[in-house]
């Protein structure tokens, strides 16, 4: 039995790995003033900057299910006998239940999996368990390994400025307020799905080198390790020469959070994702 494997944009998958196990991605979108963006598109950062600078209305919208039974049709028609489809975090969108709504209009057996997590932290598992498919194993078997994976992951993350997270209503305008005026720097983390503050540190350097530092705390010889960033790539790469002298290890994967990220957290966010393997 031929197993496909989808997956939505919010994974920040290198196309390389994508293209190269056939995991199909189904797009996340950003609407902006009512029109709506996939975030696969040439949609950039800089797009959703100057949007919110025009006073725009900048939001995000989950993949419809008829994009999923696109997406699980296509892999039908390549000869796909079952289906297994990862998504970022129910807590966070309603991609998961776009993709529930979508597999029960299919023919073939879809097991769909809320990750709980979101960018490389499910990512990660979704590229061992199309590894696992290609070697034969079966739906079920890579749905359960990909589960357990995500389960494990870990993703950790800092935010340049709190304005993002007061529009998306993580915290109000008075915690806003106080925040920028004391350069407060949130390191938040994700626990059962959804966002949650870890610590407060005053400074972007402090910032950038506790997030290295508790996720070289949680590090194992056997994990995946990524880090993604907006609009952020120096102190991205820091941090992931960071990881690679104080883990031994002589590259760390790191990659762009698209624009569906950086509308709720916004330029200068760095993230840490460590998904141990199983």
């Amino acid at each position: 039995m031929a197993v496909g494997l989808v997956t939505d944009s919010t994974a920040y998958l290198p196309e390389a790995v994508t293209s190269a196990l056939e995991i199909v991605v189904v797009p996340v979108q950003v609407i902006i003033d009512g029109v709506a963006y996939n975030e696969t598109d040439s949609l950039t950062h800089d797009h959703i900057a100057e949007a919110f600078s025009l006073g725009q209305v900048v939001t995000t919208s989950r993949p419809s299910p008829e994009q999923f039974v696109a997406a699980f049709t296509e892999l039908v028609e390549r000869g796909c006998t079952e289906i297994v489809s990862v998504h970022l975090s129910s807590e966070l969108s309603g991609t998961y239940e776009s993709a529930l709504l979508a597999s029960a209009r299919l023919d073939v057996p879809v097991h769909v999996i809320d990750s709980k997590t979101i960018g490389m932290a499910m990512g990660s598992a979704i590229e061992s368990g199309a590894g696992l498919a290609a070697d034969g194993a079966n739906a079920a078997a890579t749905a359960a390994h990909i589960a357990a994976r995500c389960e494990k992951s870990h993703v950790w993350f800092s935010v340049d400025t709190l304005e993002y997270l007061q529009r998306g209503g993580r915290i109000g305008a008075v915690q806003a307020r106080i925040g920028g005026a004391l350069s407060v720097k949130p390191i938040l983390t994700m626990v059962n799905g959804q966002v949650e503050s870890l610590e407060l540190v005053r400074t972007t350097t402090k910032a950038t080198a506790r997030l290295a530092h508790i996720a070289i705390a949680a590090a194992t010889a056997d994990c995946d390790i990524a880090v993604h960033h907006v609009q952020a790539s120096e102190r991205a790469e820091a941090i992931a020469q960071t990881l690679c002298e104080a883990l031994g290890r002589s590259q760390i994967t790191v990659t762009p959070a698209g624009a569906v990220v950086g509308v709720h957290t916004g330029p200068g966010t760095v993230a840490v994702t460590v998904t141990p393997r199983i």
